[in-house]
C-alpha cells in the first residue's frame, strides 16, 4: 500500500498510538546533523527508538550498545532473520521487530515503530523511499551509494547520530587492530594472489575484478593481492564484477581461489572441468564460503568483521599455506 506523506506526518491514522511517545533526553552534543547523498538528517536529541532498514546499520547500532526497536530481516543464510554475529551481541536481550524489504521499505510498519531516527546506510530502496521515510524521522544514510562508503565512515555516521562519537572511534580502532593482528598472525596470506568467484550458475560465474570491491578490500587488508589476470577482466553490468562462462574459468586462477554461493551452486562450479584444472584447486587452495560467511565481509560492520576474523581468516590461512 502506498502511504501519503500527509498520513505519515499525522501518524495516528498510520498506526501510531494516540498517546505521545516518551520524550528523548537532549544529551550533550545534540542537535546533530549527519549529511547523506539524498539530504541531511538533523537529530534533535539522543535517540531512544532506533529503526534500521538494513541489517548492517542494525549491526553497527548493536556494536554501539543500542538495540533497534525494528530492523530489516536477513533473508539468506539464517532461520532467525538475524545474522549470527548480531545474535551473539544481543545475548539475552529481546530481538528487534523484523521486517522484509524485498518489496520496498515497509513504510507503515516503520512509522508504527515510532522511531526517533532511521538508520539506512545500506538501504537499496532509498532512492524510492527516502521522502516517505524522512516524513517519519531523520534518515541517516550513505554518502555515495549503498555499500559504497567504507565501514569506518558508516560507523562514524551512525555513531554521530546516536550520540556515541567517542565509542564509534574506539570501535573502529579496535576492529582495525583485530584485522591487523589477523594479518600479522597469518604469514601464509602475505604476498599471495586471490580470485573471488560469486554466484555460480549453470552457465557461468561472476568474478571480482576490482580491488575497490568491498570483499576485496578486506582480503587485501589481510595481505592478499587481487590476481592481476582477474583484475584485467572486463566489467559486466554489475560494478566490480566480470561475468565469465565456464570455458573462461581458467582466467581466474590465483594462489588462492575463494568462491561463494549456495551449496548446490558451488557444486556446479567445482564440477566444471576448467575449475578442476585450476592450480589452486589441484593444490587444495580453494575456499568455499557460505552465504553468511560471504556476507560478513561483503556487508561489513565491526561485528561482522570480528566474526569473519575468527571464523573465515583461519580457513583462508590454512588454504594459502598449502
Amino acid at each position: 500500500m502506498i502511504v501519503s506523506l500527509a498520513c505519515l506526518l499525522a501518524l495516528v491514522a498510520c498506526g501510531r498510538p494516540a498517546e505521545a511517545p516518551p520524550e528523548a533526553p537532549a544529551g550533550a552534543g545534540f542537535p546533530v546533523t549527519v549529511t547523506g547523498k539524498l539530504g541531511a538528517a538533523t537529530i534533535p536529541a539522543q535517540p531512544v527508538r532506533v529503526v534500521a532498514t538494513d541489517w548492517t546499520s542494525a549491526d553497527i547500532a548493536l556494536a554501539l550498545g543500542v538495540v533497534p526497536v525494528a530492523a530489516q530481516r536477513v533473508r539468506l543464510g539464517t532461520d532467525t532473520g538475524i545474522q549470527p554475529w548480531a545474535q551473539e551481541k544481543l545475548g539475552g536481550a529481546p530481538a528487534p521487530q523484523l521486517f522484509g524489504t524485498d518489496q520496498g521499505d515497509p513504510i507503515e510498519t516503520i512509522a508504527a515503530a515510532r522511531p526517533d531516527v532511521i538508520l539506512a546506510t545500506k538501504d537499496y530502496n532509498l532512492d524510492t523511499d527516502y521522502a516517505a521515510l524522512s516524513a517519519i524521522a531523520p534518515v541517516v544514510h550513505y554518502a555515495a551509494a549503498p555499500n559504497a562508503d567504507s565501514w569506518q565512515d558508516t560507523t562514524r555516521a551512525i555513531a554521530a547520530a546516536l550520540g556515541k562519537v567517542d565509542e564509534g572511534e574506539q570501535l573502529i580502532t579496535d576492529t582495525q587492530n583485530r584485522i591487523a593482528e589477523a594479518r600479522d598472525g597469518n604469514a601464509a596470506l602475505g604476498g599471495r594472489t586471490f580470485s573471488f568467484l560469486v554466484g555460480p550458475t549453470d552457465t557461468g560465474v561472476y568474478a571480482v575484478n576490482s580491488a575497490d570491491d568491498v570483499s576485496a578490500r578486506f582480503l587485501t587488508e589481510l595481505g592478499l593481492t587481487l590476481s592481476p589476470a582477474t583484475a584485467g577482466l572486463p566489467t559486466s553490468s554489475i560494478p566490480g564484477r566480470a561475468q565469465l562462462s565456464y570455458e573462461e574459468i581458467g582466467r581466474t586462477d590465483a594462489d588462492l581461489v575463494v568462491a561463494t554461493g549456495s551449496a548446490a551452486a558451488l557444486g556446479t562450479l567445482t564440477a566444471q572441468p576448467g575449475f578442476a584444472a585450476l592450480s589452486a584447486a589441484t593444490a587444495g587452495r580453494y575456499v568455499a564460503l557460505s552465504p553468511t560467511e560471504a556476507q560478513a565481509i561483503a556487508f561489513p560492520s565491526p561485528l561482522s568483521l570480528d566474526w569473519a576474523v575468527a571464523r573465515v581468516v583461519p580457513r583462508l590461512a590454512e588454504a594459502a599455506g598449502r
